[in-house]
């Protein structure tokens, strides 16, 4: 995604609110799906899901999957589901604008389906559709809650009120550019074999 800014500075912060369900859209939900995030802090927020302006460790708490998990082993703790920004954790070279790194790695243990997502946004919002509910989809098939996972990688949300966040100010005649790449990968227990598709 890119976007300009003409002749003032001006904060932009874009996202792709895509949704996933590995198994296929009209499986049912996506809580036995496994999910990696790559991002050891998250931006806590106000009960309006504003940010408070914190940055917090997840180690401990229901949000930590820098190790693999099944996302519904956490969901109890939470009211509701997931829905909160994931601090990308920095990697060699990730401060360079077009430098991409690695947000998160979902799989699906049926399928044997696997997405990889990449950007070079400093963070992700992770969001499991806690609010979908009667929503006629695909096929005339209705998705209840928990039927997909959005992963939308972005800049910190509400930045512009927030210093210590990185600054979504785009200055004049600069480019806003934001790269996301989604890798899959399907793997056959039966044969043994996998397809990539980029």
């Amino acid at each position: 995604m890119k976007a300009k800014a003409l002749n003032k500075a001006t904060p932009v912060n874009l996202a792709s609110h895509s949704y996933w369900n590995l198994a296929g859209h009209d499986s049912g939900h996506i809580l036995s799906h496994t999910i990696q995030i790559f991002g050891s802090h998250i931006t806590p927020v106000k009960d309006d899901l504003v940010p408070t302006g914190a940055i917090q460790p997840v180690k401990g708490t229901p949000y930590d999957f820098v190790q693999p998990h099944e996302i519904g082993s956490k969901l109890t703790q939470l009211p509701g589901g997931y829905d909160i920004n994931y601090v990308l954790d920095p990697t060699e070279g990730s401060r360079r604008r077009r430098h991409l790194h690695k947000v998160a790695v979902v799989q699906e243990p049926k399928s044997g389906r696997k997405m990889e997502l990449w950007t070079n946004k400093p963070g992700v919002q992770f969001y499991t559709s806690n609010m979908l509910k009667d929503t006629e989809g695909k096929g005339g098939f209705v998705y209840q809650k928990y039927a997909g996972l959005c992963l939308e990688t972005q800049g910190f949300p509400d930045s512009v009120n927030h210093p210590n966040f990185p600054s979504q100010f785009v200055d004049a005649g600069e480019t806003y550019d934001h790269v996301m790449v989604y890798r899959f990968t399907a793997h056959t227990t039966k044969r043994g074999s996998s397809v990539s598709l980029n």
